[in-house]
């Protein structure tokens, strides 16, 4: 009998998942899931609150800065109003004036700590007056007018070593050659023949009541007048067509007395002299140029102008860019109403049978013919061609200063024409002009 070899018998081990295994990874996971997506919404709700409290903050600061530049708008607006009351004397730089929006605010009381809407920059050296603002719907503080000097605007115009308390003008040296409009003061380096307009200093400050604060300032100064040399200055040769020309550098004002050389230019100036006249010269040819043509134009354009098209809508425009109009009001001559209009052409400008006051910005050609009365300064960037027809014809009283691109072209002047020396009534111009801003910053 055979025996049976031995068998190890086989062992299985099985494992089975139960269905409370299956629970715990699906607990574990959703908690997962779980975690991640409260991850998620905190951050979402995280960044949306960042979101709006930038938007809020910028909100509150746009805010802020349309009522602080509306203050400084307000201020440039009754500037001439405040020196013609005695309140802002150009004697006494140390003359100051709030203008407050609530009759509550008083920016001079108290300090930083006590007063939220103190100004820091206030000195008891100071002569302050308080007064209310026209436009306390625009939720503003306070806004300040005060003469500028070095030390206020704490850098330096002169040259010098330091920072003075000159006052700070704006405008030009008559004895240079081309000068550009600029603010000075007459100390240091800077001679006394620089002549202009006191530059103010503006500061405005708005604030919310969450306490956020805006403050701007600007300089605000008067546009000057530049230095006239003669009645008719160009720097194109000048041709007159006959002796019913009248060019006149003697001033008709008889009060200020400002004559002038009767004709002037860079180049040569012919026809016929018998009725022309000035002093020290009734013509000076080859003279240098006093004028950067583009200085001053940009001075004078809007918005210390206003384009032609506003001042006179019957204006029409050819497709070359050059205006035309016959029969236009740019501003009452004194005969008629006696006011002033900047009006500014930007390009060639041809007109007829026409009257005006004011400041006449051409920034190309100017061609007039029949009848023209102006009173005022006349500023061309480009040649002038004057043709006056029966009487009255052309007459200019004030003066003209032209400047072709290129300076080699021929200003004529032919015609029954009348240009005359009127420094009342260049000066009366500049001084209806509105105030300009020349800079802009904010503080904080």
């Amino acid at each position: 009998m055979k025996s049976k070899p031995n068998v190890i018998p086989k062992t299985c081990f099985c494992f089975k998942l139960t269905k409370g295994t299956h629970k715990g990874i699906a607990l574990v996971s959703s908690l997962l899931a779980l975690s991640l997506l409260t991850l998620i919404g905190l951050t979402m709700m995280f960044v949306s609150s960042t979101e709006t409290l930038i938007n809020r903050n910028s909100k509150m600061k746009l805010s802020n800065l349309y009522a602080s530049e509306s203050a400084v708008e307000e201020a440039r607006d009754r500037l001439r109003a405040l020196l013609n009351s005695g309140l802002l004397p150009l004697s006494d730089p140390n003359q100051v004036v709030y203008i407050t929006s609530n009759p509550s605010i008083n920016p001079i009381n108290g300090d930083l700590n006590s007063n939220p809407y103190y100004d820091p920059n206030y000195s008891p050296t100071l002569t302050a007056t308080l007064v209310p603002s026209e436009l306390s719907q625009i939720k503003f503080s306070w806004v300040k007018i005060i003469q500028k000097t070095e030390s206020r605007a704490d850098y330096n115009l002169d040259d010098s070593s330091d920072n003075s308390d000159i006052p700070v003008f704006f405008g030009y040296d008559k004895l240079q050659p081309n000068s550009r409009v600029s603010q000075y003061v007459n100390s240091g380096s800077k001679p006394a023949t620089y002549i202009g307009s006191p530059v103010y200093l503006v500061d405005a400050l708005a604030m919310d009541s969450a306490g956020y604060k805006q403050r701007v300032r600007a300089d605000i100064s008067g546009v000057p007048q530049p230095p006239l040399n003669a009645a008719l200055f160009s720097k194109d040769a000048i041709s007159i067509g006959g002796d019913t020309v009248f060019v006149q550098g003697n001033d008709e004002d008889q009060t200020s007395l400002k004559n002038l050389n009767g004709l002037e230019s860079q180049g040569s100036i012919s026809g016929n002299m018998t009725n022309v006249a000035g002093f020290p010269l009734p013509a000076k040819p080859n003279s240098v140029f006093s004028y950067n043509i583009d200085s001053l134009i940009k001075t004078l354009k809007p918005p210390s102008s206003r384009k032609i098209e506003k001042v006179a809508p019957a204006i029409s425009k050819l497709p070359n860019g050059t205006y035309v109009g016959d029969g236009l009001d740019l501003g009452q001559i004194p005969a008629g109403g006696d006011s002033s209009q900047g009006t500014f052409a930007d390009g060639p400008l041809n007109i007829s049978n026409s009257t005006g006051q004011g400041i006449l910005v051409v920034n190309g050609d100017f061609s007039v013919t029949g009848s023209f009365i102006y009173y005022g300064l006349i500023v061309v960037k480009g040649k002038v061609y004057l043709n006056g027809g029966s009487s009255p014809g052309i007459e200019i009283h004030g003066a003209i200063i032209a400047n072709s691109v290129n300076g080699d072209q021929s200003s004529l002047l032919t015609g029954n024409v009348k240009v005359l020396n009127n420094s009342y009534f260049v000066h009366k111009q500049f001084s209806f002009l509105p105030y300009a801003r020349l800079a802009y910053r904010e503080i904080f």
